[in-house]
């Protein structure tokens, strides 16, 4: 559904966390079943690191300008 103003932008924060989170979940999974040897210490650092980068995207992607179809159509 779009709305009168055009199309949604897609919130990347909570993309890019839910990637995040999926990774370290695969991750502490492929440990616990001894196909993958981790330190555990560095899942958890990882995991938040991931997480202020996430959210830097996601803060440098809000502040960009969005174009309009108007000036798409204008560019070509």
């Amino acid at each position: 559904m779009t709305s009168p103003s055009g199309p949604r932008r897609i919130q990347l924060f909570p993309v890019l966390g839910g990637v995040v989170f999926l990774v370290v979940a695969v991750l502490y999974l492929l440990q616990a079943s001894g196909i993958l040897r981790l330190d555990s210490r560095l899942v958890l650092p990882l995991g938040a690191a991931g997480l202020v980068v996430a959210g830097l995207l996601a803060a440098v992607y809000s502040g960009r300008p969005r174009r309009d179809a108007s000036q798409e159509s204008n560019d070509r």
